[in-house]
């Protein structure tokens, strides 16, 4: 958000819901939080402040849009929720998603979407190369200082930290902790996946986002195949 500059973002935003009637939903995320994250999430969300009164200055018919912040923690719950339409987490476990829409909701009570990423990866060479790329974009997001703080409020990151110390799973067995399992699923069969999508329901997710992954080069109708088969289970 800060990368931006606010009068640029500004008319950006209002060409977009001009063009789109109005569906543009604006994703407001802090980036790299730097040394002092409190200070850096205090000025995105003054800068939230400012954006709205310059989105109340479009013309008529150009409405301003909603804005979803990301929020990974529970101090970024706290405090986005009170300016926010709705919050994006990502990569985590129902039990977690729950302890954010908890704190967000006693910020205020009503009025506010939870929205979540649910990364779910699938391979046509079998439950252990789906289970690769989920190990391996755990590994990716937990260099991200903010995303292994994540993981620790999580209580995945030990499970995590595990295949970063021995890479046997690279080319030998797989054997997934059951803690990452209840953040994302592997190669799943549909029952799973009903099962997995009503956690994050019960947890208070409004707005479940399923994410499929695929490898790279992975056969373009194998991914039309899965992605047919996770509408009809859904």
């Amino acid at each position: 958000m800060l990368e931006h500059d606010p009068q640029l973002l500004t008319r950006r935003v209002q060409t977009l819901q001009a063009l789109s009637s109005n569906r543009l939903i604006l994703g407001v995320g802090t980036g790299s939080p730097g040394p002092q994250p409190g200070r850096t999430v205090g000025a995105i969300l003054q800068r939230l402040d400012e954006l709205k009164k310059a989105f109340g200055g479009f013309p008529q018919g150009v409405k301003p849009p909603q804005i979803y912040v990301a929020a990974l923690k529970l101090g970024m719950a706290k405090r986005a929720a009170i300016k926010a339409d709705g919050l994006l987490l990502n990569f985590c476990s129902p039990q977690h998603a729950s302890k954010l829409v908890e704190a967000a909701r006693v910020a205020r009570v009503e009025g506010i979407d939870f929205a979540c990423y649910l990364k779910i990866f699938y391979s046509s060479q079998g439950p252990e190369s789906a289970q690769r790329l989920m190990l391996q974009e755990f590994l990716n997001y937990d260099s991200a200082p903010q995303y292994h703080e994540m993981f620790v409020q999580d209580g995945t990151a030990k499970a995590i930290s595990t295949f970063k110390e021995n890479e046997e799973w690279k080319s030998g067995p797989v054997d997934v902790p059951k803690e990452l399992l209840r953040v994302s699923l592997a190669n799943p069969e549909s029952d799973e996946l009903v099962q997995y999508m009503k956690a994050f329901r019960q947890a208070g997710v409004t707005l479940p986002v399923v994410y499929p992954y695929f490898p790279s080069g992975e056969d373009a109708m194998f991914k039309l195949e899965t992605v047919n088969r996770i509408v009809k289970s859904l």
